[in-house]
């Protein structure tokens, strides 16, 4: 015998591996495919991405492994030849140009040789790029934790470093007071007024009685209506009894059946359009009826609500009160100062206490306020605080300046090669590395001159130990 649900449930396995088996095939395919138009375009890297991931989705694949195999040669062919190039660039003093290659070559095969080349240019690249400063001696004394912390700035005391000299003014201490007056409310007593809730009630008992009646107009007009449809009803009837009488009389000629069977069909047509009419008109009477009904259950109970709530209630009553309040600013400012090669960049720094104070007032239940303000030795550690977050900017500030010389160097730049050098120092100076567009024209440069076979990450071959 055999066993029809066991049956259906291996229909339906059988169905569910041949929607997956067709549904990889589908995706090894467009893999596979890709995976040859990178290779026609000799972009190898990416190939190798399309063939690996069709490998894994069809592991068996003899064909696929083979595409597979060649890509990984045309790849490690090409990763070969960027590293003579890369050698060949080292060798003429092309530093930056060898980082990148260096650094490609590294990604693409793991050479300890590649690897060893560039953790050292890229331990000098990045000292050469930043901005090397000192800090002077003169003036105040400044964090040195705050050059190490700034991205893209090197401290040393070499004579070839730029020269950073923070100054600040006395910080001038001020008191600000004034008054200005506040007003609130308060209750004061109570009264008597109709009570809101009874007007609303009687609002909406209003309403309902007024719907109601109008119900009950329809309602009327509608039931003449139906009588007038009855009695029309019962004329066409009876019309029609004679009709048929008459038709059932012998000896009627040809002609006069004729008639009769043209006026029986008449009298039928009518007679099926009043009872239609009818039959609309007695819904809609039944429908006003039950609305009406619902309707009447709702006033009652608005008039029993009504009953049983009282015509008045007591109210708080509100005035006004306006009181005195002082207010009182203590502020400490200075401006710093920041001299680099003869020019000096100043910055405000400003930081403020605030309060308001103001007696107890009984009458609307205000308890005394009391004025605290710092004091100007409170606000001093708050102000070298705001001035560290000042240097911060202006280091920043002077980093930016120096990153951005590299990239207008750059567009000066006759011939590519040079360009390429300041570019990359550009996106060397600051681990966020280049610009967009600096970014995109270095990707640019080294695809010309060496295809490709592999992708120019920027961002990451120029920090890949950052």
């Amino acid at each position: 015998m055999v066993n029809f649900g066991i049956l259906r449930r291996q229909v339906r396995v059988h169905s569910l591996v041949i929607c997956i088996l067709v549904m990889s095939g589908c995706a090894h395919r467009n893999l596979v495919d890709a995976g040859q138009q990178f290779m026609m375009q000799q972009q190898f890297e990416l190939a190798v991405e399309r063939f690996s991931a069709a490998a894994k989705e069809q592991p068996d694949n003899e064909d696929t492994a083979q595409q597979l195999a060649r890509a990984k040669a045309q790849l490690n062919n090409w990763a070969a030849n960027l590293e003579q190039q890369a050698n060949l660039a080292e060798t003429k003093q092309q530093s930056e140009k060898a980082l990148l290659l260096y650094g490609k070559v590294v990604q693409l095969t793991r050479s300890p040789t590649a690897n060893e080349h560039y953790k050292a240019l890229y331990q000098q690249l990045r000292t050469d790029s930043m901005l090397v400063a000192s800090l002077s001696s003169e003036g105040i004394d400044i964090n040195p934790q705050l050059i190490h912390q700034t991205d893209g700035l090197l401290l040393s005391q070499e004579t070839v470093a730029t020269t950073l000299k923070f100054s600040q003014s006395n910080p001038i201490f001020e008191i600000q007071q004034s008054t200005k007056t506040l007003q609130t409310q308060y209750i004061s007593g109570s009264q008597m007024i109709a009570n809101p809730e009874l007007v609303k009630l009687q609002h909406e008992l209003s309403q309902k009685q007024h719907q109601q009646q109008d119900t009950n107009s329809k309602i009327n007009r509608l039931a003449r209506r139906v009588r007038q449809l009855q009695s029309t009803q019962h004329d066409l009837d009876l019309s029609k009894n004679s009709v048929e009488m008459a038709l059932a009389a012998s000896g009627l000629a040809t002609a006069q059946r004729a008639q009769l069977d043209q006026r029986l069909t008449s009298i039928n047509s009518s007679l099926s359009r009043t009872n239609h009419q009818l039959s609309e008109q007695q819904h809609t009477v039944t429908d006003l009826k039950r609305q009406q009904s619902q309707r009447r259950q709702k006033t009652n109970t608005l008039a029993h609500d009504l009953a049983h709530v009282s015509p008045v209630v007591e109210v708080p009553v509100y005035s006004d009160y306006q009181y005195p309040v002082q207010q009182q600013t203590n502020s400490l400012t200075s401006t710093l100062y920041l001299t680099v090669n003869n020019q000096i960049r100043p910055a405000n720094i400003s930081v403020e206490s605030t309060d308001q104070s103001h007696p107890d007032h009984p009458t609307i239940g205000l308890a005394n306020n009391p004025m605290v303000v710092s004091t100007q030795q409170q606000l001093t550690p708050l102000l070298i605080q705001q001035r560290d977050n000042v240097v911060r900017r202006l280091l920043g500030e002077l980093v930016d300046e120096k990153k951005l010389g590299f990239y207008y160097q750059s567009q000066q730049a006759i011939s590519s090669d040079d360009k390429l050098a300041l570019l990359i120092k550009h996106g060397l100076m600051t681990t966020q590395g280049p610009i967009a567009q600096a970014r995109d024209t270095i990707q640019n440069i080294l695809i010309l001159e060496y295809g490709r076979g592999g992708e120019f990450d920027i961002n990451k071959l120029l920090h890949l130990y950052p």
